[in-house]
């Protein structure tokens, strides 16, 4: 009996000591690229600020799952980037003449063995549930934690976020994938890609995002149409900047926002549980005595009972700037650990064949953060959108110029510094009357874009005034953003019923988007093309006609560690970049 028990116990310990090695085998696995594989964006560990970041360990990797999103190698790209500055350059003979949806599609759609190298991968993994998007340049599936790290040769862990508490599956290693399919993928969204998280803004009896406001002066029901008593300020004394106040500041005349034209449409987009109110849009334009206008289309869930103050914020100006035009709100789904939202949107938006012709958008990223393989690949779609006569308007960031964790180096902000994208950076109206730059306003020069033939006079022109300072701290080479800016602070909104002013350049976004909502409406009527890549004809009337901006020449974007930032001065800088819009002046010379 005694032997019969060492015996069993024997083979416990066996048993126990084989799958403790299986385990040992399978992370080594994960953690060691084959020698047939190959990386796809990085080749070395993903780096992570662990004061931002807390890594802990994902509870059941076989029951949790991720979302990975496959880009399929697309073809013509640089016939298709040819076309776009063709298409948008007011000196062109093609200018105006964009393409369709399908048209789009079936020249860059990818190679048919690509999509089957990949679907046969996947197939051959065990993985027979995906799908591929209207696009055709995307797959998706939604897998297992341990299925993906066997796909992938990496391992997962949960990234909780740690002052909004929001977690995500994420991988620290560099992805690999059988050399075979390396020619056939530009990237996999849902592995290493973390979202920047900026503090949510919150209801204050006395703050909102660090302004401050007289709550019993803004608790009153009547219609409000600016606020002209001194004694409804900030606390700094600045005014709190209203629809009619931000219209008369950029000279936005009653007859230029008579939107008629039904072929006109606009979108905002909403991540991370960012909901849309109707009631508070409907109060919102009563208090402030606006024509009363509904969004005609909601995208993706929305919980009317749970709204965000980004959203807010951004349907109530876009709407208050161009009252009338057809208007969306496309919201990602939701917030769970396995999802990437940005990219959820970006991939929503490329199977769209119905595109607003205006997107504003508030969000942005270090753009040191990312890998080059992921933004090629999103400046594609944004290529895509820009040849089919769309306008993507991105915030710049509230983060200045950015700064390295070594204190000498500016840290750019992503998507802003896109080449095919509006960047918008943001002005504080001033207690004197005057107008200055933002110091929270995103500017500089990529590092990974160059820069654009449309505005090489005015950043040679900036850097030459700069006369070598800086120097080390910057790419002098890169694409320079912000493109044109708006207010950025003290913009009051309508939130859960109350009057609330907030601030950053998420603010200066869905203005403009407006205004040049405004701008296609005109063209529309005129029967002419809507305005597509503005960024051309943008820099080209700031040449021609000076008067169509109000320049900024003071303020400074400095942050953090870097105490010096960049200087706002006459003409473009990456403060205010061409100031703000002159718009009765500018639109008359988008007619032309």
């Amino acid at each position: 009996m005694k032997i019969k028990f060492n015996l069993i116990i024997i083979i416990l310990l066996i048993l126990f000591i084989l799958n403790v090695n299986c385990k040992k085998i399978k992370n080594k696995k994960h953690l060691t690229p084959q020698r047939l594989r190959k990386f796809v964006e990085h080749s070395k560990p993903i780096p992570l600020n662990k004061k931002v970041w807390k890594i802990t360990e994902i509870e059941n990797i076989f029951s949790a799952q991720i979302e990975l999103t496959f880009g399929i190698r697309q073809r013509n790209i640089n016939e298709l980037e040819d076309f776009v500055w063709r298409v948008s350059d007011p000196n062109d003979s093609l200018y105006g003449k964009y393409k369709t949806f399908e048209e789009i599609k079936e020249w860059v759609k990818p190679l048919d063995k690509s999509i089957d190298a990949v679907k046969n991968w996947l197939i051959e993994n065990d993985i027979i549930e995906f799908t591929v998007t209207k696009s055709g340049d995307f797959i998706r599936t939604i897998v297992s934690i341990d299925k993906a790290e066997e796909l992938l040769s990496v391992r997962y862990n949960k990234m909780v976020h740690k002052l909004s508490k929001q977690s995500f599956f994420r991988s620290l290693d560099p992805y690999t994938v059988p050399r075979e399919l390396y020619d056939h993928i530009d990237f996999i969204g849902g592995v290493n890609h973390l979202p920047l998280l900026a503090p949510r803004a919150k209801e204050s009896s006395g703050k909102v995002n660090g302004i401050g406001y007289e709550l019993e002066a803004l608790r009153s029901n009547k219609q409000i149409k600016s606020f002209n008593d001194k004694k409804v300020a900030a606390r700094n004394g600045d005014p709190y900047l209203s629809p009619d106040l931000i219209r008369k500041e950029m000279n936005v005349s009653q007859t230029s926002t008579n939107s008629t034209h039904l072929g006109n449409s606009q979108a905002i987009a909403q991540f991370l549980k960012e909901y849309f109110s109707p009631s508070d849009l409907k109060n919102f334009q009563h208090r402030f005595g606006l024509e009363q206008s509904q969004v005609d289309n909601i995208i993706g869930p929305n919980q009317n009972l749970n709204p965000g103050i980004e959203t807010a914020l951004d349907i109530q100006y876009i709407m208050a700037m161009a009252p009338n035009v057809p208007t969306w709100v496309v919201s990602t789904g939701g917030l769970h650990e396995g999802q990437e939202p940005f990219l959820d949107w970006l991939v929503d938006l490329s199977s769209n064949p119905k595109l607003p012709l205006v997107h504003s958008i508030s969000y942005g990223d270090d753009e040191s953060s990312i890998g080059l393989a992921y933004t090629d690949r999103v400046d594609t779609e944004f290529k895509k959108y820009a040849a089919m006569g769309k306008t993507i308007v991105f915030s710049s960031g509230d983060f200045g110029v950015g700064c390295n964790d070594d204190c000498n180096s500016f840290s750019p902000g992503w998507p802003a510094s896109s080449r095919f994208v509006l960047a918008v950076g943001g002005v504080i109206k001033k207690k004197d009357g005057g107008i200055i730059g933002d110091e929270i306003s995103g500017g500089g020069f990529s590092n990974y874009f160059s820069r654009p033939w449309y505005q090489v006079d005015e950043c040679s022109s900036y850097i030459e005034w700069l006369n070598g300072s800086l120097s080390s701290f910057y790419n002098q080479s890169g694409r320079g953003y912000p493109d044109i800016s708006s207010f950025s602070e003290n913009v009051v909104i309508l939130y859960k019923d109350k009057l609330m002013p907030i601030g950053g350049t998420s603010a200066s976004a869905p203005i403009i988007a407006g205004l040049l909502s405004l701008i296609n409406d005109q063209r529309l009527q005129k029967n002419q093309s809507p305005i597509g890549l503005f960024n051309p004809l943008l820099y080209k009337i700031a040449r021609d006609h000076p008067n169509s901006f109000l320049d900024i020449d003071f303020g400074e974007n400095n942050y953090k560690c870097c105490a010096n930032g960049f200087k706002s001065k006459k003409g473009w800088d990456p403060v205010t970049g061409l100031g703000l819009p002159n718009f009765d002046e500018l639109v008359k010379h988008c007619l032309e």
